[in-house]
């Protein structure tokens, strides 16, 4: 019934008893938020083989508080001064802990507002996680529950927050795990197993100056050509942008840049940049479409599209039900 709801198929009865339980079940809410493409649920391959999984939540206790509790955890070993009750009233604000849990993206933003350097990484490896714990870091990954807890992995992971305390022999991990407040040993296959499903997610929390940037790595993700002939668009759009707001703090074009007469080379059309910084530009724009449609999301060109008589939404060409109201579409 989901998928028939997801592709605009399911009759108005359905879609009236799918809209009355959204409210209710933030699970469902969360899922069908990110499920938006109409093909996303046709192939057999479960979502976060699929997709980053960076705005799923990990929530694999009681309290949905798991990345919460690790931070905490990190702070106080850190032996930062620090008010609980101030701290947690700034992630409830800016939603890095929602009632339903913590977005993966914004895992260890705590750490962040109490000045220590967070680096976020996916696809990252054992020896990572070995190597930043011998440098100082604290490190925190986040695996599918159901596993370490000796069962066979869901269709949606249990994603559970957890601190990696130590790579010990060739043959296991511990963790310290904040649902029980204890450290765990598992073996590496078993952790390996339990760590796929984050597309084996690490935070990183130090106090050193070297930054070592992981960027999401997209290339493998391919534009539609309608979305490549975006790309130009968006770039020289992004151009604009900068050049805007260099422009508001008072800099203006100067055959060399000066940051105390405050001039720049760039500060012109787009079509008179240098191909070097048209490229640039242009690998900023390409990537962002590429992320995006990496995390599942769909970019829908509504031109053709259906809007709904009754609450005006813009609906896929395909549906025959307004995914909002449960209107009938023509």
């Amino acid at each position: 019934m989901i998928a028939r709801y997801i592709d605009g198929t399911a009759s108005k009865e359905e879609v009236a008893l799918i809209l009355s339980r959204i409210p209710h079940d933030g699970e469902l809410a969360e899922m069908l938020g990110i499920l938006t493409a109409p093909d996303i649920v046709s192939e057999k391959r479960p979502f976060h083989h699929r997709f980053l999984p960076l705005t799923r939540l990990a929530a694999a206790n009681d309290k949905n508080s798991c990345s919460w509790d690790c931070e905490l955890h990190i702070l106080k070993n850190r032996g930062a001064q620090f008010d609980s009750w101030s701290l947690l009233q700034v992630a409830k604000v800016n939603n890095w802990l929602r009632s339903a849990g913590t977005p993966l993206h914004n895992v260890g933003r705590a750490l962040e507002s109490q000045g220590l350097a967070v680096s976020r990484k996916y696809n990252a490896t054992v020896t990572d996680l070995d190597n930043a714990i011998r440098s100082g870091a604290d490190v925190i990954a986040v695996i599918d529950r159901n596993i370490t807890a000796g069962g066979s992995p869901a269709s949606i992971p249990a994603y559970h927050a957890i601190i990696v305390k130590g790579i010990g022999s060739a043959t296991t991990v511990t963790y310290y795990d904040p649902a029980d407040c204890i450290d765990v040993t598992v073996s590496r296959d078993r952790f390996a197993e339990a760590w796929a499903p984050s597309r084996n997610y690490m935070v990183t929390a130090s106090v050193g100056d070297a930054y070592d940037p992981h960027p999401i790595e997209v290339d493998d993700v391919r534009l539609p050509a309608d979305l490549e002939e975006l790309v130009e668009a968006i770039a020289e759009n992004a151009h604009d942008v900068w050049a805007r707001a260099r422009i508001d703090e008072g800099w203006r074009f100067g055959p060399e840049r000066n940051d105390r007469e405050k001039t720049h080379p760039d500060l012109v059309e787009y079509c008179k940049l240098p191909e070097g910084e048209k490229e640039y530009d242009r690998i900023m724009a390409m990537n962002t479409l590429r992320l995006i449609q990496s995390m599942g999301f769909e970019i829908t060109d509504f031109r053709n599209g259906l809007e709904c008589p009754d609450c005006g939404n813009f609906n896929h060409p395909d549906y025959r039900f307004c995914p909002r109201c449960g209107k009938k579409l023509k």
